[in-house]
């Protein structure tokens, strides 16, 4: 037998419809269920209204239901079923007014508005959903824009939102996307995030690299007189080089752009100026603009079939490393008299001496100076102290405390796991104690290869002195999404954006320190002005020989590509100095440039590689937490 849901009952006339981004405290004369935001604000309401809604909170209103219904009946003729929804007062009297019949109200922040949406979709309100997103829609200007598009993204991979997601996403291909121009964009995203993102685009350029080969866009412009055309076609060859220009660039793709390329094509000048192109008709070139548009948006929608929505933020501090397996403490070790069980999360229990933890750890020593509560927990007689650390972890922190050789972890991630953990119980002592045994062997933290790794997981543990080494070992290698990859998701969005920062701020020293030795008033450089490459006609203003300026200029051009390869060594600039010298001498035969040498030269090029190994040396590496 069928039913008939009623209606639901209309708003008493007292209740007061307020006007957008005024916060609703709904309150029904009629009210039969209360609702209490994380911030214990209550929102009297009709429980019809709710389960309607969603089946999720109609359940949990039934089970609070059911429990007032068995508690005595004197005290529920006054107090109403109560359920408490953990989101702020907000954004639950936002997403009532998309249930009750009041004037809707949009959060008034972007953020808020996607914990709006995160919340309806947790309650399976689909239907609310959808009302809030049509409410959306209708902003002007669009609360997902290319301005925020980055912020977008990441709030939505935070709170699950797939359709957000790839709306943003969508939006960030205008972007040209590199660590170098991403600048504070890298603070608002987690580097797991990022990397999804950096995946996204380069499925949507395979994905272009194929579809627009076979795409027919360009046949809607044939048989018009272009001045010149694609090699075997009749499609204008300016078209052909705009498409292609998409699969490289896909912020290529737009109205302004492709107009910028009409443009450049029929402004040209003799046999290049097109004075054809200039009159196709704005039907064709809709035509032709319709057709690329749904190849492309083809090319995006098969790549956002693959991108993940990762939900919470993630820990990179699940990427320390194996742990390894539980060893005792060593035999020799005298602990015939310890007086407190240390226990780990696996319920590894190891014995010390409080003294011992004490002397090591002010945090121990504080926490062991309070009275313990007489029901603590105590085996074979000794209390208990539990911590978050694993087994490994604590063992290699007691042996070293108690100054007798230790077993440090095998992997560079779980020493500076270890690190992080003498650092969080204030062991100063242990700290310098691992720190100097690194500083004995052959130190990971010299291998260049793993330096942005290093980098990464020394920042999530607040490692400062770990993070300096390592951001100064990154310098030696490119920094690109395509060097980094997968090492991306171990970064946290403000790690990942000093880094850049500590980078451009390297390549800007570098950069003026060959600008001080292009001067040649008072520069390093003036000593090979009498070079007679050097010679000017008269009342001229002098120059610095060319086998000189040859050695310095390119290497300003390099560092304007400071992202895309590796910074320059003071040790590489002697060599770079000496082949131009052999070849200035064996060329042009002079005397005077190796008579300067032989007198001079040492300390030129000692001059010079003391001053660019400053350079890198006093880049601040500010790190913010």
């Amino acid at each position: 037998m069928a039913t008939v849901t009623p209606d639901p009952p209309s708003p008493p006339a007292g209740l007061v419809q307020v006007e957008p981004s005024v916060e609703v405290l709904l309150d029904y004369p009629g009210a039969d269920v209360v609702l209490r935001s994380r911030d214990s604000r209550t929102f009297r309401v009709l429980k019809l209204y709710i389960i309607n809604s969603s089946s999720v909170l109609g359940e949990l209103i039934q089970a609070q239901s059911d429990t007032s219904d068995g508690a005595d009946s004197e005290s529920t003729q006054t107090q109403l079923p109560e359920v408490h929804i953990p989101v702020s007062s907000a954004i639950l009297s936002s997403l009532l007014t998309f249930i009750f019949p009041v004037n809707t109200v949009l959060p008034s922040t972007l953020e808020e508005t996607m914990e709006l949406l995160s919340v309806a979709r947790k309650y399976e309100m689909n239907s609310v959903l959808s009302h809030i997103r049509g409410s959306l829609a209708l902003q002007d200007p669009p609360f997902i824009s290319p301005e925020n598009a980055f912020l977008a993204y990441s709030l939505a991979q935070r709170y699950g939102l797939y359709k957000e997601a790839t709306q943003a996403a969508r939006l960030t291909l205008k972007f040209a996307l590199t660590i170098e121009t991403l600048e504070d964009k890298l603070a608002i995203m987690p580097g797991a995030y990022l990397h999804e993102l950096w995946k996204y685009r380069q499925r949507v350029q395979a994905q272009l690299r194929l579809d627009l080969l076979t795409s027919d866009a360009g046949a809607a412009l044939k048989g018009f007189n272009c001045s010149q055309y694609a090699v075997g076609t009749d499609i204008p060859y300016w078209i052909e080089l705009y498409i292609s220009s998409i699969k490289v660039n896909p912020s290529r793709f737009d109205s302004i752009e492709f107009q910028m390329a009409l443009a450049q094509h029929t402004a040209g000048s003799g046999t290049t100026r097109c004075s054809s192109c200039i009159l196709i008709p704005v039907e064709t070139m809709r035509a032709f603009w319709t057709s690329l548009a749904a190849t492309v948006y083809r090319c995006m929608e098969k790549a956002e079939s693959e991108l993940p929505i990762l939900g919470t933020e993630p820990n990179s501090r699940s990427h320390m490393g194996p742990l390894a397996a539980p060893l005792p403490l060593p035999q020799y070790m005298y602990l015939s008299k310890a007086d407190i069980i240390v226990r780990t999360p696996d319920l590894t229990m190891f014995r010390s001496h409080k003294s011992v933890l004490a002397s090591s750890s002010s945090v121990f020593r504080d926490v062991l100076s309070l009275p313990q509560p007489p029901n603590n927990e105590r085996i074979d007689g000794l209390p208990v102290v539990d911590i978050s650390e694993d087994a490994e972890l604590v063992r290699s922190l007691i042996t070293i405390s108690y100054h007798i050789p230790s077993d440090l972890p095998a992997s560079y991630d779980r020493i500076l796991a270890l690190l992080a953990a003498a650092q969080k119980y204030d062991m100063v002592t242990v700290q310098s104690s691992i720190r100097a045994e690194l500083a004995r062997g052959p130190s990971l933290a010299r291998n260049w290869a793993q330096a942005f790794r290093v980098y990464a997981i020394a920042s999530s543990s607040r490692l400062t002195s770990e993070m300096d080494t390592a951001a100064r070992l990154t310098l030696d290698q490119p920094m690109t999404f395509e060097y980094l990859r997968d090492g991306l998701r171990l970064f946290e969005g403000r790690a990942l954006r000093d880094l850049a920062l500590f980078r451009k701020s390297c390549r800007d020293n570098l950069i003026s320190c060959f600008v001080s030795f292009l001067d040649i008033d008072s520069g390093p450089s003036k000593i090979w002005l009498d070079c007679p490459q050097s010679a000017v006609p008269q009342n001229a203003s002098p120059t610095l020989p060319t086998w000189v300026h040859d050695i310095i200029a390119p290497q300003i051009e390099e560092l304007k590509q400071a992202f895309t390869r590796p910074l320059i060594k003071s040790s590489s600039i002697r060599e770079k100095y000496l082949g131009a010298l052999r070849r200035h001498a064996a060329q042009d035969h002079c005397a005077f440039c190796l008579e300067v040498h032989a007198t001079k030269g040492e300390s030129y090029c000692t001059q010079l590689e003391k001053a660019l190994a400053q350079a890198r040396k006093k880049a601040c590496t500010t790190f913010t937490f």
